[in-house]
Protein backbone atom coordinates (compact mmCIF):
# COMPACT_ATOMS: atom_id res chain seq x y z
CA UNK A 1 0.00 0.00 0.00
CA UNK A 2 1.12 3.74 -1.05
CA UNK A 3 1.94 4.80 2.74
CA UNK A 4 0.79 8.25 1.51
CA UNK A 5 -2.65 6.91 0.84
CA UNK A 6 -5.18 6.56 3.47
CA UNK A 7 -8.22 3.54 3.45
CA UNK A 8 -11.43 4.09 4.20
CA UNK A 9 -14.58 2.43 5.40
CA UNK A 10 -17.56 4.21 3.18
CA UNK A 11 -20.80 3.20 5.27
CA UNK A 12 -24.31 3.51 4.94
CA UNK A 13 -26.14 5.02 7.69
CA UNK A 14 -29.55 3.06 7.98
CA UNK A 15 -30.17 -0.21 7.74
CA UNK A 16 -26.56 -0.70 7.82
CA UNK A 17 -25.51 1.00 11.35
CA UNK A 18 -28.50 2.64 12.29
CA UNK A 19 -31.83 0.96 12.55
CA UNK A 20 -34.34 1.77 10.67
CA UNK A 21 -38.05 1.21 10.81
CA UNK A 22 -39.71 -1.42 8.83
CA UNK A 23 -40.58 -0.40 5.24
CA UNK A 24 -43.10 -1.76 3.21
CA UNK A 25 -41.69 -4.43 0.75
CA UNK A 26 -40.46 -2.51 -1.92
CA UNK A 27 -41.31 0.51 -1.02
CA UNK A 28 -40.73 3.83 -2.90
CA UNK A 29 -38.16 5.79 -1.72
CA UNK A 30 -40.53 8.95 -1.63
CA UNK A 31 -42.32 6.96 1.28
CA UNK A 32 -39.57 5.70 3.34
CA UNK A 33 -39.81 6.79 6.63
CA UNK A 34 -36.84 7.68 8.68
CA UNK A 35 -36.62 7.55 12.76
CA UNK A 36 -39.66 9.65 13.86
CA UNK A 37 -38.24 9.76 17.82
CA UNK A 38 -35.02 9.29 19.58
CA UNK A 39 -37.44 6.41 21.24
CA UNK A 40 -36.44 4.86 18.26
CA UNK A 41 -32.60 5.13 17.95
CA UNK A 42 -30.51 2.32 18.41
CA UNK A 43 -27.56 0.73 16.67
CA UNK A 44 -27.50 -2.19 14.73
CA UNK A 45 -26.07 -5.14 16.21
CA UNK A 46 -22.54 -5.41 15.96
CA UNK A 47 -22.00 -1.99 14.35
CA UNK A 48 -20.04 -0.01 17.14
CA UNK A 49 -17.86 -2.88 17.59
CA UNK A 50 -17.68 -3.74 13.93
CA UNK A 51 -16.75 -0.02 13.05
CA UNK A 52 -14.57 0.02 15.90
CA UNK A 53 -12.87 -2.61 14.58
CA UNK A 54 -11.95 -0.94 11.40
CA UNK A 55 -10.80 1.90 13.23
CA UNK A 56 -8.37 -0.28 14.58
CA UNK A 57 -7.57 -1.79 11.06
CA UNK A 58 -6.76 1.88 10.23
CA UNK A 59 -9.65 2.60 8.36
CA UNK A 60 -11.32 6.47 8.23
CA UNK A 61 -14.55 6.55 8.35
CA UNK A 62 -16.99 8.27 5.98
CA UNK A 63 -21.09 8.51 5.64
CA UNK A 64 -22.76 7.89 2.41
CA UNK A 65 -26.56 8.83 3.04
CA UNK A 66 -29.51 9.41 0.84
CA UNK A 67 -31.98 11.25 3.23
CA UNK A 68 -34.87 11.78 0.58
CA UNK A 69 -36.46 14.99 1.33
CA UNK A 70 -34.72 16.53 4.37
CA UNK A 71 -36.94 19.26 5.63
CA UNK A 72 -39.99 18.09 4.88
CA UNK A 73 -42.66 16.99 7.17
CA UNK A 74 -42.00 13.61 6.69
CA UNK A 75 -38.29 13.99 7.40
CA UNK A 76 -37.83 17.22 9.39
CA UNK A 77 -34.19 18.77 9.63
CA UNK A 78 -34.10 19.05 13.44
CA UNK A 79 -34.75 15.53 13.71
CA UNK A 80 -32.38 15.00 11.87
CA UNK A 81 -29.97 16.77 13.30
CA UNK A 82 -30.73 14.79 16.69
CA UNK A 83 -29.94 11.65 15.05
CA UNK A 84 -26.42 12.55 13.91
CA UNK A 85 -25.78 14.56 16.94
CA UNK A 86 -26.63 11.28 18.77
CA UNK A 87 -24.90 9.15 15.98
CA UNK A 88 -21.66 11.49 16.85
CA UNK A 89 -21.50 11.72 20.68
CA UNK A 90 -22.03 7.62 20.68
CA UNK A 91 -18.72 7.22 18.15
CA UNK A 92 -16.68 9.46 20.07
CA UNK A 93 -17.70 7.52 23.45
CA UNK A 94 -15.50 4.94 21.50
CA UNK A 95 -12.33 7.19 19.98
CA UNK A 96 -14.25 7.38 16.25
CA UNK A 97 -15.64 10.09 14.08
CA UNK A 98 -16.59 10.59 10.30
CA UNK A 99 -13.99 12.15 8.56
CA UNK A 100 -16.37 13.28 6.02
CA UNK A 101 -20.11 12.82 5.78
CA UNK A 102 -22.20 13.00 2.68
CA UNK A 103 -26.18 13.12 2.84
CA UNK A 104 -28.50 13.97 -0.24
CA UNK A 105 -31.07 15.42 0.44
CA UNK A 106 -32.87 15.25 -2.81
CA UNK A 107 -35.72 12.74 -4.25
CA UNK A 108 -34.91 9.92 -6.40
CA UNK A 109 -36.59 12.00 -9.88
CA UNK A 110 -34.50 15.57 -8.41
CA UNK A 111 -31.84 13.95 -10.75
CA UNK A 112 -28.74 15.53 -8.60
CA UNK A 113 -24.57 13.60 -9.20
CA UNK A 114 -25.17 12.94 -5.03
CA UNK A 115 -27.80 10.95 -4.74
CA UNK A 116 -26.30 7.33 -4.37
CA UNK A 117 -25.55 5.09 -6.51
CA UNK A 118 -23.78 8.34 -7.56
CA UNK A 119 -20.46 9.81 -5.92
CA UNK A 120 -20.71 13.65 -7.34
CA UNK A 121 -21.66 14.20 -3.20
CA UNK A 122 -18.10 12.79 -2.56
CA UNK A 123 -16.55 14.28 -5.69
CA UNK A 124 -14.91 17.33 -3.41
CA UNK A 125 -13.12 14.30 -0.61
CA UNK A 126 -12.04 12.45 -3.39
CA UNK A 127 -10.25 15.20 -4.95
CA UNK A 128 -8.54 16.54 -1.92
CA UNK A 129 -7.88 13.27 -0.31
CA UNK A 130 -5.42 10.66 -1.16
CA UNK A 131 -7.36 7.61 -0.87
CA UNK A 132 -6.21 3.69 -0.99
CA UNK A 133 -9.34 2.29 -3.23
CA UNK A 134 -8.05 -1.14 -3.67
CA UNK A 135 -7.92 -1.60 0.00
CA UNK A 136 -11.23 0.96 0.88
CA UNK A 137 -14.56 -0.78 1.55
CA UNK A 138 -18.57 0.34 1.14
CA UNK A 139 -20.80 -1.14 3.52
CA UNK A 140 -24.30 -0.75 3.23
CA UNK A 141 -27.78 -2.51 2.78
CA UNK A 142 -29.33 -2.07 -0.44
CA UNK A 143 -28.53 -2.44 -4.24
CA UNK A 144 -27.71 1.20 -4.60
CA UNK A 145 -25.21 1.14 -1.99
CA UNK A 146 -23.30 -2.01 -3.87
CA UNK A 147 -23.28 0.07 -7.13
CA UNK A 148 -22.40 2.99 -5.27
CA UNK A 149 -18.77 0.88 -4.41
CA UNK A 150 -18.62 -0.16 -7.78
CA UNK A 151 -18.81 3.74 -8.99
CA UNK A 152 -16.10 4.31 -6.16
CA UNK A 153 -13.86 1.68 -7.18
CA UNK A 154 -13.76 0.13 -3.84
CA UNK A 155 -14.87 -3.17 -2.49
CA UNK A 156 -18.58 -3.82 -1.12
CA UNK A 157 -19.58 -5.29 1.85
CA UNK A 158 -23.38 -6.13 2.21
CA UNK A 159 -25.22 -5.78 5.41
CA UNK A 160 -28.77 -6.93 5.72
CA UNK A 161 -31.21 -4.36 6.32
CA UNK A 162 -30.95 -4.21 10.33
CA UNK A 163 -29.30 -7.20 10.70
CA UNK A 164 -25.55 -7.73 12.26
CA UNK A 165 -22.90 -5.31 11.26
CA UNK A 166 -19.90 -7.59 10.28
CA UNK A 167 -16.43 -6.86 9.37
CA UNK A 168 -14.91 -9.07 7.10
CA UNK A 169 -11.56 -11.04 7.55
CA UNK A 170 -8.88 -9.04 5.27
Amino acid sequence: MDSAKQKYAFLDRDGTFLWEPKQPENADPREITPLKSMDEFRFVDGAIQGIKTLVERGYKLVMVTNQPFLGTDTHPQAMFDQVMQKIDDEFAQHGMQFEFKMVCPHGPDEGCDCRKPQIGGLRDFLQTHEIDLEHSLMFGDRATDGECAKNLGVAFVKINTNDHFLVPEL
